[in-house]
């Protein structure tokens, strides 16, 4: 099980970045992990907007990480990126990371949370429905090579 989820630091940037490369077939940058744990794991943007970015521990070690933004405006929050080491999946760990999102939006006064999801990657699609999240429509493109699921939940 989890041991515990705290915001990213500078040092584990380079565990997020392995874990993202091995786990994406277009990773991000090492330069948003960068800025966001040089944050502390949290950007505040215009209009209350908060991008936020959180680890999970496994025995000490990064075992995955989650990256969300939260708009109070809207009522809204939506799930950028979320990642569990090849070797650690299936072990709760992005389950723990998810509802660690939930449980934070609901505290800001979000009302409901999305995300998009490669329409290939059937196992996110199974994790996504397990956790109550439901189909709400599709990007076409949104991968450049692939159409996007975006998936949703009341919280």
């Amino acid at each position: 099980m989890p041991d515990r989820t705290r915001p990213v630091r500078i040092d584990d940037v380079i565990a997020v970045k392995a874990i993202e490369d091995s786990c994406f077939p277009s990773p991000w940058d090492m330069d948003v992990f960068v800025t966001l744990a040089s944050s502390e794991g949290c950007i505040t943007l215009s209009r209350g907007k908060q991008v936020s970015m959180q680890v999970i521990e496994n025995n000490g070690s990064v075992a995955g990480y989650i990256i969300w933004e939260d708009c109070p405006d809207t009522s809204e929050g939506r799930v950028l990126n979320i990642a569990v080491g090849k070797n650690l999946q299936r072990r709760g760990f992005g389950r723990s990371l998810l509802q660690h999102v939930f449980d934070s939006l609901v505290e800001r006064g979000i009302k409901t949370a999305a995300l998009e999801v490669r329409e290939g990657n059937l196992a996110a699609h199974r994790f996504y429905e397990r956790m109550g999240m439901e189909e709400l429509g599709r990007v076409p493109n949104y991968y450049d090579d692939e159409d996007a699921i975006i998936y949703s939940i009341t919280l």
